[in-house]
């Protein structure tokens, strides 16, 4: 029988595809919302706050833009 963990584990860093998977977006070139939202996401993943830059990268990847040429 094994003995369980009685201090806290060091986090878990996920893999590289899992991360781009999570977090990487492309920002429209000139828009303000995207380019606020692409700040917020670099600032998060530096002060490593993970679920504040998934939700900025969402945004990025959701936010509607009118496509062009119509």
């Amino acid at each position: 029988m094994t003995t369980p963990f009685k201090y806290p584990q060091p986090p878990v860093e996920l893999a590289g595809a899992v991360e781009a998977y999570l977090y990487d977006c492309t920002p429209v070139e000139g828009c303000g919302v995207c380019t606020a939202l692409a700040r917020e996401l670099r600032e998060a993943r530096v002060a490593k706050k993970w679920s504040v830059a998934y939700d900025a990268a969402a945004e990025v990847r959701n936010h509607p833009h009118a496509q062009r040429g119509q």
